[in-house]
């Protein structure tokens, strides 16, 4: 299984902003650019000292009166960009943790959904419920769970920008992983035929099937920035390992799926029997009756 679970936000894109590219690998994020801002914001503090010098001594000295010291104290020294197209969010905007997890949220900008550059700027952080087992400093974002707080249990994160110029908001979830072995991201390695053959190396494996532990699975054959095949729902039994699988929308979706079977575990590897998630766009071998993921 994949390990790579930040991605489980693009997730959540894809669902929403249908017709974007799919989002590069964490490590590919643009970096900040408040450059150009900063040194304008400089050379205004230089230009209120010269006129400050102007004034009387007294005024210099105390910050009183109609100086631009004192207006300087009460702005922000990060403005948000002058850019008709910013679409402020967090990288993450459905968060999964366990409890105990910590996780430091940032405000930056999503470019067509696909690439998030984070922005420094002057934001509060508050978490909602309050004292229900989260906490999040209102500076640094650095939001934590407890370490007894229930599975399943859902807390909204909201960033106000400039004293309510913006507005940025995402869930966090708690969960507990042995409640959701599903969870993560697998990879097709084997396909199990319906004539009780071998397994077999397909030659359009399922490159993507996301689970997540809320509830939500995405399947996809060749991954691209956001684009995703089909997602739906899920159920799964700890007890009997009856697996459902409910498509609900997609790119494409295919029309021969069978999503009612069974799973089981074999060392790091999910093995799904009596469940079909549909032939690719350019089948070559026929439908199967099992997939075994990694």
């Amino acid at each position: 299984m994949t390990t790579h679970l930040l991605r489980l936000s693009y997730v959540t894109c894809t669902l929403a902003l249908i017709g974007c590219g799919r989002p590069s690998e964490e490590g590919g994020y643009f970096g900040n650019d408040e450059t150009g801002h900063a040194d304008t914001e400089a050379d205004a503090d230089t230009s209120a000292d010269t006129d400050t010098d102007t004034d009387t001594d007294t005024d210099t000295d105390s910050g009183d009166g109609d100086g631009d010291e004192g207006e300087t104290e009460g702005e922000c020294a990060t403005p948000l960009p002058d850019d008709p197209e910013l679409q402020l969010g967090f990288v993450q905007s459905q968060l999964e943790l366990v409890p105990g997890e910590s996780y430091e949220y940032q405000v930056g900008n999503w470019g067509c959904c696909v690439f998030w550059e984070p922005l420094e700027t002057c934001s509060v952080y508050s978490v909602d419920p309050a004292d229900a087992g989260a906490t999040i400093d209102p500076e640094t974002g650095v939001f934590s769970l407890a370490d007894d707080v229930a599975d399943g249990a859902t807390f909204t994160v909201t960033a106000d920008v400039q004293d309510g110029l913006a507005s940025v908001s995402g869930t966090v979830t708690a969960y507990l992983p042995e409640l959701h072995p599903l969870r993560g991201y697998w990879r097709e390695v084997a396909r199990i035929p319906c004539d009780d053959g071998p397994e077999f190396v397909p030659s359009d494996p399922i490159n993507e099937l996301v689970f997540t532990a809320s509830g939500d699975f995405v399947v996809t054959w060749t991954p691209f920035e956001i684009y995703t095949d089909y997602w739906g729902t899920y159920a799964h039994d700890l007890d009997t390992n009856a697996l459902s699988l409910t498509p609900t929308d997609g790119n494409y979706l295919p029309d021969d799926i069978e999503g009612e079977g069974s799973v089981s575990f074999e060392a790091e590897q999910l093995v799904l029997h009596d469940i079909w998630l549909g032939s690719s766009q350019d089948p070559v071998e026929p439908a199967g009756c099992g997939h075994r993921f990694e």
